[in-house]
């Protein structure tokens, strides 16, 4: 009796947090925080539309789906959970926002070193300074917006 008992309750285990929703909310959030540098590196233009539909079908897909099947199943705590991730990932968005946490400034940290490696080695007198392509967006229909970045040996200017 106590083993036909067991496989009848479901695991509480599995009942309390949505992972795999968290990682397609991940996934969509960061394609979508990232789609201006994408754009202005790679020029996608007309491509940057797909690139952020698809996620978000997707996305959006597999809340409605995993919220029905949770409340279908009486599962509460997942469902409040499926419910509180877009949450969660737009509050995080809100505080990178907040803290200008930026695509611009993770690719500038990522790559001060080097920028400063070789505006100090030009030629020239001291301060030296140059200016960086960062790229640009726009196309045939919209205004062409050049992106660049001015570094020294005294910082960013």
């Amino acid at each position: 009796m106590a083993n036909s008992e067991t496989w009848k309750r479901p695991s509480r285990k599995r009942d309390w947090f949505a992972v795999g929703h968290f990682y397609v909310w991940l996934a969509f959030d960061a394609i979508f925080y990232v789609s201006d540098e994408l754009d202005r590196m790679l020029g996608l233009w007309l491509l940057l539309i797909p690139l952020l539909a698809i996620p978000a079908l997707i996305a959006v897909g597999t809340y409605v789906a995993g919220l029905v099947a949770n409340v279908w199943a009486r599962r509460w705590r997942r469902s409040v959970s499926v419910i509180a991730t877009p949450i969660v990932m737009i509050g995080l968005l809100g505080a990178s926002i907040h803290y200008q946490i930026n695509p611009d400034w993770i690719r500038f940290q990522l790559t001060h070193g080097y920028s400063a490696r070789l505006a100090h080695n030009l030629p020239g007198p001291s301060p030296k300074n140059h200016e960086w392509y960062w790229g640009r967006i726009g196309g045939a229909a919209t205004a062409n917006i050049f992106y660049s970045l001015m570094t020294g040996t005294d910082g960013i200017l």
